[in-house]
């Protein structure tokens, strides 16, 4: 009797892990430009209100955190404050962003958004999944589900190894 051929099909030998992270890292690099660059779409916003890219991600960070300093959300987006003050402003003038005093600091500001904002957020986060839909509408189910939970598992990993970092960081 002849010995049966390794199935290497069903058991595939594992790809180095220095090698599936340099693919990984151009492959995210290449969907995290292609959400950067989604437009904000003007059919799902108000008559007559624009926000751009920066605008909504400033939005999306507030939502995130509310109530928040101005400070906090330039560390966050690592984007000095001057650079990030205009686009608030611009949003808080647009009635999308409350601007409240902090009762700790009477200097500071906290934002929140407002209820048109939390609209016009929710409105813009469906469009954009629209588009993320049609972009897997050819995926199987088993596929979509397993994106999904990669990316969520991959989330995770980032977040504990660079709140390990931080950690090391501060010793």
């Amino acid at each position: 009797m002849t010995p049966l051929p390794s199935d290497t099909a069903a058991h595939p030998t594992p790809a180095p892990v220095a090698l599936v992270s340099a693919g990984l890292e151009r492959s995210l690099t290449r969907v995290g430009r292609a959400i950067l660059r989604l437009e904000v779409p003007s059919h799902v916003l108000p008559d007559g209100m624009t926000i751009n890219r920066t605008g909504h991600w400033l939005m999306v960070r507030v939502s995130e955190s509310a109530p928040i300093r101005l400070s906090e959300i330039a560390d966050s987006v690592e984007l000095d404050l001057s650079t990030i003050s205009r686009q608030v402003r611009d949003l808080v003038g647009a009635g999308l962003l409350a601007k409240v005093p902090d009762p700790a600091d009477g200097r500071a500001a906290l934002l929140s958004l407002t209820e048109q904002g939390a609209a016009v957020l929710e409105a813009v986060s469906e469009a954009r999944r629209q588009v993320l839909a049609e972009a897997i509408a050819d995926w199987s189910d088993e596929e979509r589900n397993a994106l999904a939970t990669g990316l969520l598992r991959l989330g995770a990993g980032l977040q504990h190894v660079h709140d390990n970092d931080e950690g090391n960081h501060h010793r």
